[in-house]
């Protein structure tokens, strides 16, 4: 009986080597990374190193467009030394963070906390800081989706298995891998610039990207016919959210805010963008457009942004200060009266009451 492999599309391929089959050594004023045994020696590869570092116990090799690219990790005194010698615990790093934040006062809390609000148009809002990408690498991502769309046309009219065929989807791969790479710096420099800059407590919203970037189910009608359910608006939409890389942000200032002895946490998402920093109140109609944000009741104009990252900010602080926080990993939620609830229910039966009131009020 004959058995056939699946044929993966891409050349990605990669090896996990141990310490008795590699050893770095500098030749010719070289770096150079020499593979294999004592019997069978394998040969020795130049590479660059972007950093100062020590002797790893592994590394992980991988291929990637033709490329290869050396991976690894090991110990950081000052990483061991903050954290007394110990194994370092996300729960119990978070959990003390906390415990020293409800020592403060209010006053304290506003200088050392930063509400960050992410978005499609601005990707990160801190306070009155706002982070973008820069007109060069707009530039370099759009000139990168031009290319990528006339070699995808070129790609269809390929016949597979051909040797052009194989050249255009490396083309492809290369430019797929520039905006990725993009991405990354962009992510790599907002994140500094947050952690070297201002604030000791980072408050983001807990987003679930994926759920938020699924395709939409499809519609019918009473007939059976399908009808018109707005996928090209909403893959345009994911598209957009997935091209800013907001979990890659968090993630990125999470571990640098923990080398420098700060921390990250995330509240509820519920309303950041319809509550008004100033009163409080929560009404669809405060943010009738994208940029600005204007309270119905008591008049409050801001970039919606903003208006968007001190509500984040207040609601954390609030978070804090109550007794009855809970956390759960860097996630604070409350069931006391300042705090928002964690289920869904409680926040909408809460949203309702508080639109219901301010419908009285607007009546009035």
């Amino acid at each position: 009986m004959w058995t056939t492999k699946t044929q993966k599309k891409s050349d990605k391929g990669s090896v996990h080597l141990t310490s008795d089959l590699f050893e770095f050594r500098v030749e010719n004023n070289k770096r150079k990374l020499f593979i294999g045994g004592k019997k069978f020696n394998i040969g020795a590869l130049n590479f660059k190193a972007h950093a100062e570092f020590k002797e790893p116990k592994s590394i992980h090799i991988s291929k990637e467009r033709g490329q290869y690219f050396i991976g690894f990790c090991y110990k950081d005194d000052v990483e061991v030394a903050e954290f007394d010698g110990k194994k370092f615990n996300a729960d119990k790093y978070s959990e003390k963070h906390l415990k020293r934040l409800r020592d403060m006062n209010e006053e304290h809390l506003q200088k050392v906390v930063v509400g960050i609000d992410r978005g499609v148009t601005i990707p990160v809002h801190a306070g009155h800081e706002q982070f973008d990408f820069s007109k060069e690498q707009k530039k370099h991502l759009s000139k990168a989706d031009r290319y990528i769309k006339r070699l995808q046309k070129r790609l269809a009219r390929q016949v597979k298995g051909s040797n052009r065929r194989a050249k255009i989807k490396h083309r492809l791969a290369v430019h797929h891998a520039k905006k990725a790479n993009i991405r990354k710096d962009f992510a790599h420099k907002t994140s500094r610039s947050l952690v070297n800059g201002f604030g000791q407590v980072f408050i983001f919203e807990k987003l679930n990207t994926k759920q938020m970037t699924k395709k939409p189910n499809p519609k019918k009608d009473e007939f059976g016919r399908f009808v018109p359910n707005k996928a090209k608006a909403k893959a345009g939409l994911n598209k957009a959210i997935l091209n800013v890389g907001w979990h890659r942000i968090s993630e990125f200032l999470t571990y640098k805010s923990v080398k420098l002895g700060k921390a990250v946490f995330t509240i509820h998402a519920s309303y950041t963008s319809q509550e008004c920093a100033s009163c409080g109140h929560t009404h669809p109609d405060n943010r009738k457009s994208q940029d600005r944000f204007n309270c119905v009741s008591c008049g409050h104009a801001d970039n919606a942004d903003h208006n968007a990252s001190i509500v984040i900010k207040n609601r954390a602080i609030k978070l804090v200060l109550d007794c009855g926080t809970q956390l759960d990993g860097n996630y604070l939620s409350s069931s006391g009266r300042r705090g928002v609830r964690k289920t869904t229910r409680g926040v909408k039966a809460s949203f309702r009451s508080t639109v219901e009131a301010s419908k009285e009020m607007c009546a009035t």
